[in-house]
């Protein structure tokens, strides 16, 4: 026996009550009378009730029936306005998007441009944005999209990610601290130096390096930073200042390197191993804005959207 109401049934009762008699009903619904006929009984056994009565050839509501006429009315007309809302989205996508960037790993000035063209886009779409440097949870800080980068593959936690592109690796600091603390030449003299990190690399970060150009000389060097914020515009202001030797992707060094107010540390020095830039969203459907987003994202980096 059925314990949960059809939605079919239910829509069958209330257009008997609102036109009358079975036999009208069936013609608005495009059914047989006796299919019709049948969903009310059905209707009624799940209930437990009689619903309807037939008086004179017409189809009256019982008592019961009329309460339970306008209760449902009042839930089909929220599933019917969900729908459409559903549908209006879309063609026109809507509401708000959570977005999270480590800075240390995109030119924010570029992903601002990125992100106001997809607001022209779709106007009705609004963006939250988080830069910071810490890794934020897609569960409890309501995380819709995450730019991440890793060497190599991110690690498999059940979300989905878009490769994006490659990004660079390297080191940066200020002319006046290298004056005073000396310039290294090799990774491994970066143990004395003063590291600024992003707070996400609290225990220390591995990095394989090799000259340019020989792979054959890679070697694995772990660094530990001495301050570490999970503000990364503040990180690069203490490097400004003399702080210490700073990470940075080659595309967030450029303004500061054209301004002469940072200058690059092992220039002769290269990642052994590749950075790649991904799009990282919850293993979940994704909603109309969010299909758009992923969708206009994959475009500004020249992927299909297929």
């Amino acid at each position: 026996m059925e314990t949960q109401v059809n939605l079919r049934d239910l829509r069958a009762f209330c257009s008997v009550i609102d036109q009358g008699s079975i036999t009208a009903a069936a013609k608005a619904l495009g059914e047989t009378k006796g299919a019709v006929s049948r969903r009310i009984s059905r209707l009624e056994e799940v209930l437990g009730i009689a619903l309807i009565q037939r008086v004179g050839g017409r189809a009256q509501a019982t008592t019961e029936g009329i309460n339970y006429r306008q209760r449902a009315a009042e839930a089909l007309e929220i599933l019917d306005t969900a729908q459409t809302e559903l549908r209006d989205q879309e063609a026109m996508p809507q509401g708000r998007l959570r977005i999270t960037a480590l800075d240390t790993h995109l030119n924010t000035s570029h992903l601002s441009d990125t992100l106001g063209r997809f607001m022209d886009a779709y106007p009705k779409v609004s963006l939250d944005v988080l830069i910071t440097g810490e890794l934020l949870s897609f569960r409890e800080d309501q995380i819709d999209f995450a730019f991440r980068a890793a060497s190599g593959q991110l690690p498999d936690s059940g979300n989905k990610a878009i490769f994006l592109a490659k990004i660079g690796l390297g080191f940066v600091a200020s002319p006046e601290y290298l004056e005073k603390h000396g310039t290294p030449t090799h990774p491994g003299e970066l143990s004395q130096h003063r590291l600024l990190t992003a707070r996400a690399f609290s225990n220390g970060v591995v990095i394989d390096m090799q000259p340019c150009g020989k792979p054959e000389q890679a070697q694995q060097f772990e660094l530990h930073g001495h301050l570490m914020c999970q503000d990364s515009s503040f990180l690069r202001e203490a490097a400004v200042v003399g702080g210490g030797i700073f990470i940075m992707p080659p595309a967030v060094q450029e303004p500061y390197l054209k301004s002469g107010k940072l200058v690059r540390v092992l220039a002769g020095w290269e990642s052994a191993r590749e950075w790649n830039l991904h799009l990282v969203y919850p293993g979940r459907p994704l909603s109309p804005k969010a299909e758009a987003f992923k969708n206009f994202i994959k475009k500004e980096f020249g992927l299909s959207t297929e």
